[in-house]
């Protein structure tokens, strides 16, 4: 599939494993009900549909957790006081899976 895609070739696949349909495709449509919902590409649908988070991971006397928002991250007091002031462990970027963007989108859960 990639080559023929490499080739300038148009192939529609239909799947429900999501993963498949990101790798391999450069646009994605989802159709419920015999009707497209929304088509674009899957690097499009993440950042209109998705939630784009930074995880952080730290220490103080115990185990810690915060999520922020990923847009502005640089000027986030709160993540910035957790940087300067706390022992990080780790920071983990999140963003949607095409699989959640669908359940969003339609309401509807992948079969």
């Amino acid at each position: 599939i990639l080559e023929q895609r490499e080739e300038g070739k148009t192939i529609f696949l239909t799947t429900h494993v999501m993963h498949d349909a990101e790798e391999l495709c450069g646009r994605i449509a989802f159709i419920v009900n015999g009707k497209i919902a929304l088509i674009d590409s899957p690097r499009a649908l993440k950042l209109e549909y998705g939630r784009r988070l930074v995880r952080v991971e730290y220490f103080t006397g115990e185990a810690r957790e915060e999520e922020f928002p990923l847009d502005g991250i640089g000027g986030n007091a709160g993540f910035l006081r957790i940087l300067r002031e706390e022992n990080v462990q780790a920071i983990h970027t999140e963003e949607a899976t095409l699989d959640e963007i669908f359940i969003k989108v339609t309401g509807t859960a992948l079969q």
